[in-house]
């Protein structure tokens, strides 16, 4: 008998780079991350305009300063 194969020859297996799709969901999650601390802003502000306290305030300063880390780390990243 003849060992070789049978039929057309077949397509070689191609190779999936899994590192770039890594990638990809990591800034995906990175903007998500940032998506959402922008929208937790937008209701702080909404609520220290409507209760004008310290409290309010100091809640608005600290997710200013979150995202002032999370939009660093997204421009120093890559």
């Amino acid at each position: 008998m003849d060992p070789s194969p049978v039929g057309p020859p077949r397509k070689l297996a191609q190779l999936i780079v899994l590192a770039a799709r890594r990638c990809r969901v990591v800034a995906t999650e990175r903007d998500r991350a940032l998506d959402d601390e922008w929208n937790r802003l937008g209701v702080l502000v909404a609520e220290a305009a409507c209760w004008r306290d310290p409290d309010s305030v100091a809640a608005v300063e600290a997710c200013v300063a979150r995202l002032k880390e999370l939009v660093l780390e997204d421009w120093t990243s890559d």
